[in-house]
């Protein structure tokens, strides 16, 4: 399960690789074969004393037309030095499986996207020995889908769309209709698309829109996020009962104690202070062991 946005937007393609054709054609139409079988191969390129390289993802795909190696890597930033990590990851792999191996770029970030495409040479400028092919994504050509119906057509593709855009300040409105297409899924896959979208997400407003998208969905089953908007609501309820008890009793409650009490979400350690509000002699007794 992806936990950080940089690690979604190069898993996507473990749990389903034939994303990678898909992607290619639908967002750059570039004629990449259909996959037949793909295996997970082992990213840490590190040979005998050399410093550490590991690639994101790479995959050996299958396909009509022969083997290929698929090596998908985020990107943030513009950054010189990325260059020759990737010209070693290629010229690594096809040395060592003598099969192709194709580049793509996924970034949240149009100017990357840009960098990217771009010159990307080694050597001297003047006469570079080396160029760079990636095929790119980013926010400035992957789709924005806001219809429930198209989202719906590929909900794995549109859960890739969505990451790309993640730094969109309008990133709601593509949130729904991911959201809806979701409901149309068995419920294990769903809840598992769900909690990959929260995690590529990071942390932020964009996640907590998406968070708070789900928790009014009705599912048939009840995922990790709704069954903290369950307890939310039911710390909410206790604890506001526990402060009626004091409230009934004149008893004072510092700003402090009150906070301690609103803010508190272990729902069993609310019960016992609810137990205790009608006999304590004052709020801070509450909290005594």
């Amino acid at each position: 399960m992806a936990k950080i946005p940089h690690e979604a937007l190069h898993r996507i393609f473990r749990d389903d690789p034939s994303l990678f054709t898909r992607t290619l054609r639908r967002v750059l139409s570039a004629d990449f074969p259909e996959i037949e079988e793909v295996s997970v191969i082992d990213t840490d390129l590190t040979t005998t004393g050399a410093i550490e390289r590991r690639v994101d993802t790479i995959l050996k795909a299958e396909t009509a037309e022969g083997s290929r190696l698929l090596v998908i890597e985020p990107q943030t930033a513009e950054k010189k030095e990325k260059i020759r990590s990737w010209a070693y990851y290629l010229s690594f792999l096809e040395n060592k499986y003598k099969i192709p191996a194709t580049l793509l770029v996924i970034t949240p970030k149009a100017a990357t996207a840009r960098w990217a495409r771009g010159a990307l040479t080694l050597g001297p400028p003047e006469r570079p020995s080396m160029r760079i092919f990636p095929f790119v994504c980013g926010p400035d050509n992957m789709p924005f889908i806001t219809d429930p119906e198209q989202a719906a057509e590929d909900v794995v593709f549109t859960v890739l769309a969505l990451l790309s855009h993640r730094l969109d300040p309008d990133i709601e409105k593509s949130m729904r209709p991911l959201a809806d297409a979701l409901t149309k899924l068995e419920p294990k896959t769903a809840s598992y698309w769900f909690e990959f979208t929260e995690g590529g997400l990071g942390e932020g407003c964009a996640r907590n829109t998406w968070r708070n998208i789900m928790k009014t969905m009705n599912y048939g089953y009840v995922s990790e996020t709704r069954r903290e908007a369950r307890d939310e609501g039911r710390a909410e309820a206790l604890a506001d009962a526990i402060l009626s008890f004091f409230d009934d009793r004149d008893l004072a409650v510092s700003g402090a104690e009150r906070e301690r009490i609103t803010t508190c979400d272990d729902v069993d350690l609310l019960k016992r202070w609810l137990l205790l509000a009608p006999s304590v002699a004052s709020a801070a007794a509450l909290f005594e062991d």
